[in-house]
């Protein structure tokens, strides 16, 4: 599989949020976050890869609350590895507005996946992308022993390492959600077998795929595609602190407006940010 060079955006967070132009529909939900330190409290376990600056959760919430976002998922970043404290510490904080993405040690007890579930886990993220992640080695183990609790398999790949891994994903007895539009390389082209592979899956109701894209330029069209092949199966995530960014970190404000170019209608839209996310992570 392909394996990515991500670089640290060292700045860390844009302090300077705008409000979105367009209205943001009640309980709108961010699929897509991390919460970084305090590094006092949570150390980093894995800098191979990235090693960014402190993005505490009192600095999301200003972001969230200023953008118009009522819940969020908050999603393992690779420089904690196996260790899930900020996280799991962040949604109880929040409590029932929020929603977890561990990593986890293939040899986790069901006990212990189970007091995962009750402190708001609801998927296990897998990569290659970065040091520190789950590997696809333990993809179809553990996705059996999470299939009773109801969690899915989260996947941070490029489109274009799909054609290897289509017939093992299709054998999974979960859902399968993928970051960042399956798109981890600027080169990653809509016309590749993976990028289709991705909107066969997408149109069988087989995955759901986030649009949560703001380490790289504006992707419209990829992002205008998936949508309309299942508008159902998608949800939109900001990325926030932006860790991998390239460059100064984006406007989250901005990047929530774009929905409103990708989307048809105000209808699509509040499904990607409120009916969508409450039927993957608030139902269960």
């Amino acid at each position: 599989m392909s394996e990515s060079t991500v670089k640290t955006n060292e700045k860390g967070y844009n302090r300077n949020t705008s409000k979105p132009v367009h209205s943001v529909p009640d309980n709108a939900c961010d699929c897509h976050m991390h919460i970084v330190g305090p590094f006092k409290n949570y150390p980093k376990r894995e800098l191979g890869s990235l090693n960014p600056p402190e993005s505490l959760l009192e600095d999301y919430l200003g972001v969230a609350s200023r953008i118009g976002l009522k819940r969020n998922v908050v999603v393992q970043p690779s420089f904690y590895a196996k260790d899930n404290s900020c996280t799991l510490d962040a949604v109880e904080k929040l409590g029932d507005r929020a929603r977890a993405i561990v990593v986890v040690d293939p040899s986790i007890s069901d006990n212990e996946l189970c007091q995962l579930h009750t402190r708001g886990v609801r998927g296990v993220r897998f990569q290659m992308i970065a040091k520190g992640g789950l590997s696809f080695d333990a993809l179809e183990t553990l996705s059996r022993r999470i299939t009773l609790l109801g969690w899915h398999a989260q996947l941070w790949l490029d489109a274009r390492d799909l054609p290897e891994l289509e017939g093992r994903l299709r054998q999974l007895p979960v859902d399968i959600v993928f970051d960042h539009m399956a798109h981890v390389y600027e080169s990653s082209g809509m016309t590749e077998p993976g990028f289709r592979i991705l909107l066969k899956l997408l149109e069988e109701n087989r995955c759901w795929v986030k649009l949560s894209n703001g380490r790289f330029a504006p992707d419209g069209e990829r992002a205008g595609r998936l949508i309309a092949v299942n508008p159902e199966r998608v949800v939109w995530g900001s990325d926030w602190p932006h860790v991998s960014h390239e460059g100064d970190a984006p406007d989250d404000g901005v990047l929530l407006d774009r929905l409103w170019d990708w989307a048809p209608d105000a209808a699509t839209v509040r499904a990607l940010l409120v009916d969508n996310p409450t039927k993957l992570y608030f139902t269960a």
